[in-house]
């Protein structure tokens, strides 16, 4: 059964107006104790997500195409990013790993979470001061404090499939376009809130009986320049009562965690497509 998912603005947002259409300078979005929020950046090409907690700190997973270099700076600075802690790669391709040079080079990362295929296939070098953690099948991480991810499956290329926790509700990020993947997490009967649509929303995946057995609140489609999102994909989504975000059209999407709720905001830019 669907669950109420409450939408809240209740951030504080500053405006440059120094052009004729006004652009969003910083938003607060006012997180309190022990509160959460998950961003998926409204990036023009490629995927990026953004974790903060309320006592600072952030990990980003995955980092967007090198096409969209300017726009993940820009959106990190508006929700005043000024360290990064960890990096969690989940994908070789240039969509999900582009900007990793960059981020490593003006964020003071600390840790660089990668699978031992995607390792071998990162054509840069990792800098020395910069930890590597090699995650595995299986594994437990805590990405933050109260935040932690369960690799669920990483398949032969480095794909990473995994689910993210804070208390009560999850997240399943869908690494790749794969039945039998789908069919296993459909048969553990685990139910989600948010699902993040693998492959860009490629028709292969994301299936009516895949769909109805993790039950999501909502759906997360990232953009590639070469994959069209699928219509088949969305009449699904539909048919099982999901509300589809799609960021690079709308703003990016934040969700905001306390306690056994969340809040969605949506933070449009000048830009939004």
């Amino acid at each position: 059964m669907k669950r109420f998912v409450l939408v809240s603005f209740l951030i504080v947002l500053c405006f440059s107006s120094n052009s004729a259409e006004a652009s969003i300078e910083s938003v607060d979005l006012n997180l309190e104790n022990h509160e959460v929020a998950i961003t998926f950046l409204d990036l023009s090409v490629g995927e990026a997500i953004l974790l903060q907690r309320s006592e600072g700190g952030a990990v980003l997973i995955n980092t967007g195409s090198s096409a969209s270099e300017e726009e993940l700076i820009d959106r990190l600075r508006i929700l005043n990013v000024k360290e990064i802690s960890k990096v969690f790669l989940t994908n070789a391709d240039e969509v999900y790993t582009g900007n990793i040079n960059t981020l490593l080079r003006y964020f003071n990362v600390n840790e660089l979470l990668i699978s031992d295929q995607l390792q071998k296939s990162l054509i840069s070098p990792i800098p020395s001061q910069v930890v590597k953690t090699v995650v595995r099948d299986k594994q437990k991480l805590e990405l933050l404090e109260d935040v932690n991810a369960e690799i669920i499956n990483i398949s032969k290329a480095g794909e990473v499939t995994y689910m993210l926790s804070l208390g009560s509700q999850h997240l399943l990020m869908m690494g790749e376009v794969d039945v039998e993947l789908e069919e296993s997490i459909a048969s553990s009967g685990r139910t989600v809130e948010v699902l993040k649509v693998a492959n860009f929303g490629d028709g292969n995946g994301t299936s009516a009986e895949f769909l109805s057995s993790i039950d999501p609140q909502m759906a997360v489609i990232f953009r590639h320049k070469n994959i069209d999102v699928s219509e088949s994909v969305l009449e699904r989504l539909s048919e099982t009562w999901t509300d589809v975000y799609y960021p690079y059209r709308i703003g990016s999407v934040t969700l905001r965690f306390q306690n056994d709720r969340y809040d969605v905001i949506t933070l449009p830019t000048k830009e939004t497509r």
